[in-house]
């Protein structure tokens, strides 16, 4: 199929920097770094930024939302090597699709690649406004100078098309160029593991199909793609020769190069999966079609205009700083690309679509520091993402229950079914084996899903999803908690044998998060038990039945919430983060800095459990979600006790010190923080950056500082107030929030804020 040269330049960029992240350069340490920040997301998909034609850096990869497997046994022995263990069960992780943006280019019989090639120029810009990356390099080899553009997209319009560009331009030198625009199912996740088998391959009218199935769980995967050509004056260039292969798909395009002139390559590519329906080779195929008519252009167009609609709620503007808002964008931007409103049953890992670390999984990360986002600014996608909880309520009923609890209790770490994948140990840096205690003991999780879908409920006011989703999910939640707490000989509740977010110290008694959100969550249900029997009689008495709830039971929740241990000391108006906290050896954590590694490598996993520090944010967590119920002295108060104890070994830890320390007015703190926080994907030259996949929670946090913390956000008396806290160094913040079917925008200098409500 061939197509007349394109009239507009799609490789035209924004004009404003603030919409433009650029990697400059290439030098291979940096590229895993930035391959994962400058991924393609659309919340069905996510594709690293790799290099087309590979390299010995590069690590391309597709992964496809909800899309999990376990290795099999022989494939996972396959991968093991000398100083990697594998253990007798695989954990399931998130498969690594066949890559759809593959490219061969050959210019007079040598390849041209990054390796084979002499590098003159080379530089990659995500777009953030219309969700496109570009590629520019110059390569010489031998006598021979090429200059290349690559784009490539992936539609926010319709999340199953793909877009991708090339134009090639001989500076120098005439000759045959051979393209190849490749589908690869010749993939693997790390460590070699090979999720895709049963490959085949067929013509399409028009292009080509690549059909593969996941090894374990037989589930389909589809790509169907076609591919246009064009020389740059408006001539045409040889049609593409689909040429199926047993494990890819190859579009072979042939040309003569001559000095200045552009020759173009489009190619678009479809992405089903048995999740989407019974026949995806079919639907792959079906859609392929229907883009192809209409034509990339029009395609990349469509999807610009799905990120605008999006950016039109979700853009937190900081009109004094560039690169304070260049960042804050990449922020937001892989914030929308992480979840897809159409998909109940799939929620984001704690890396995103963009890379493999944690395989995946679904942690506390996602209801805690990402839906907030969603439920402010996209409702729909909230709503999805809490359908991930309801979906997976039976195997968070089945944990509960194989532990003696009653109701629901969800597992730590999640896959598609939500059962628990919680890996059972780890090897630490020294050699050591570590257990993993997080899925026995961290349970706060079971208050952050109920805090996260009550907070959806006051926003949104949809009772759709209080009446059939959620109602259901909380009470299983409750229940829970009234099974999982102690009677003590001090007339009190307890919480034994705990984890909280501070995962330094295990088996802890009281930790005083997860007691008040376990109260917190207590005391809502038994409220909402009350309004359902009032305002909605009827469902109130099939929910009962459906899950024999005992008459007493509202009375028992409440009881407990009243009766748990918050360990708040009315003296001084502090809140132990446990019992014994206090009483623990301390430490000058000032002694380890610099330090480029964690607390648990310099100290050794043994001694932590002994010392007065503390991992991640845990008090602090709690004054940023539940600090109104404190009066502002007890606030700062164990905001000053806290935060020089805290080793911020967690990427969750700097955007929660952010904003608490920007409502107490400590702008300094809370920028430094925020820095600390936005920086984390993006200094790609040093410390902790984006190579398994972006920071996804962090993101969600600095969301979270900008428009709770800096921008002032509380809900009194059932409707949001703003009292903002903003640098002046920044000028104005501007943000736009949900309130129940309101769009409030607001513009902040200082600290006051002017409020404009369209109703929508």
């Amino acid at each position: 199929m061939i197509e007349a040269a394109e009239g507009a330049d799609l490789f035209a960029q924004d004009p404003d920097p603030r919409w433009l992240l650029v990697a400059e350069g290439w030098v291979p340490a940096r590229e895993p770094g930035i391959e994962g920040a400058l991924a393609l997301v659309n919340g069905y998909l996510g594709t690293r930024a790799a290099v087309e034609e590979g390299s010995g850096a590069s690590t391309a990869a597709t992964f496809l939302n909800g899309v999990f497997d376990t290795a099999t046994q022989p494939a996972a022995q396959a991968a093991a090597t000398p100083d990697r263990q594998v253990v007798a069960a695989p954990t399931p992780e998130l498969v690594v699709a066949p890559d759809w943006s593959k490219l061969r280019l050959v210019a007079g019989g040598v390849p041209l690649t990054v390796e084979t090639a002499e590098v003159l120029d080379h530089r990659r810009t995500l777009d953030l406004r219309r969700g496109v990356l570009v590629r520019q390099w110059r390569l010489r080899a031998g006598s021979r100078t090429t200059r290349l553009r690559s784009l490539r997209f992936a539609s926010l319009a319709d999340r199953h098309l793909l877009g991708q560009v090339l134009e090639v331009v001989a500076e120098d030198w005439a000759g045959p160029v051979t393209v190849e625009a490749i589908v690869d199912g010749d993939v693997a996740n790390e460590g070699g593991v090979r999720h895709l088998v049963g490959h085949r391959t067929r013509r399409l009218e028009g292009g080509a199909l690549l059909e593969a199935m996941t090894a374990e769980r037989r589930l389909g995967i589809c790509l169907a793609a076609c591919t246009v050509a064009a020389t740059g004056d408006g001539g045409t260039a040889a049609a593409g020769q689909d040429q199926p292969g047993e494990l890819a798909v190859v579009q072979r395009h042939q040309f003569d190069a001559v000095p200045g002139r552009a020759w173009r390559l489009r190619k678009l590519v479809s992405v089903f999966t048995g999740r989407d329906g019974p026949d995806p080779a079919a639907l792959a195929a079906g859609r392929l079609g229907q883009a192809a008519a209409v034509g990339l252009p029009a395609v990349l167009a469509r999807s610009a205009a799905a990120w605008a609609e999006r950016w039109a709620t979700a853009d937190v503007e900081v009109s004094g700083d560039e690169q304070w808002q260049r960042r804050v964008r990449f922020a937001t931007y892989h914030l929308v690309g992480c979840a897809n409103p159409d998909d109940p049953h799939a929620a984001p890992g704690a890396r995103s679509l963009t890379g493999e670390r944690y395989k995946g999984h679904v942690f506390w990360d996602t209801d805690t520091f990402v839906l907030p986002f969603f439920t402010f600014t996209h409702p729909p996608t909230a709503r999805a993402v809490l359908g991930y909880r309801y979906h997976t309520l039976p195997a968070a009923r089945d944990n509960a229950r194989a532990r003696g609890w009653r109701g629901a209790a969800y597992a730590w770490e999640s896959a598609d079914t939500g059962e628990d994948v919680t890996p059972a140990y780890y090897v630490t840096a020294s050699g050591e084996r570590k257990d993993v205690r997080t899925g026995e003991q961290e349970h706060h999780l079971n208050a952050d899903v109920g805090l996260a879908a009550w907070q959806y409920w006051q926003a949104t006011g949809d009772e759709g999803y209080l009446l059939g989703e959620g109602a259901e999910l909380l009470v299983e939640l409750a229940r829970f908690w009234a099974s999982r707490a102690e009677r003590g000989g001090d007339g009190r509740w307890h919480l034994r044998r705990v984890i909280g977010p501070d995962e330094y110290h295990e088996d802890v008694d009281d930790n005083a998060y997860t007691n008040q959100l376990a109260a917190w969550l207590l005391s809502r249900v038994t409220e909402l038990a009350a309004w359902l029997g009032e305002r909605h009689p009827d469902r109130w008495r099939s929910l009962r039945a459906a899950l024999g709830l005992a008459d007493g039971e509202p009375a028992g929740w409440q009881a407990v919430a009243g009766g748990l241990v918050d360990g708040l000391d009315p003296q001084t108006g502090l809140v132990e983060q446990h019992r014994g906290f206090h009483r623990l050896q301390g430490v000058d954590l000032a002694a380890w800095e610099p330090r480029t590694t964690t607390l648990e490598v310099l100290v050794g996993w043994g001694r932590l459990g002994q010392l007065k520090l503390v991992k991640q944010a845990d008090v602090v967590l709690l004054l940023a979600l539940l600090g109104a119920r404190y009066p502002r002295a007890v606030q700062q108060a164990n905001f000053g006790y806290y935060e020089p104890l805290t080793a911020h070994d967690s990427s969750l830890s700097p955007p929660v010190h952010a904003l608490v320390a920007a409502r107490l007015g400590e702008l300094e703190t809370a920028e430094r923080y925020l820095a600390q926080a936005a920086g984390l994907d993006l200094d790609f030259d040093q410390g902790v950056t984006a190579a398994g996949g972006v920071h996804l929670a962090t993101l969600g946090g600095i969301w979270q500082a900008l428009v709770f913390g800096f921008g002032g956000m509380t809900v009194t008396g059932g409707q949001p107030r703003f009292t903002p806290r903003v640098p002046a160094s920044w000028g104005s913040l501007r943000f736009r929030v949900r309130w129940q079917g309101v769009l409030h925008e607001v513009t902040a200098t200082g600290t006051s804020a002017t409020v404009t409500t369209h109703p929508r």
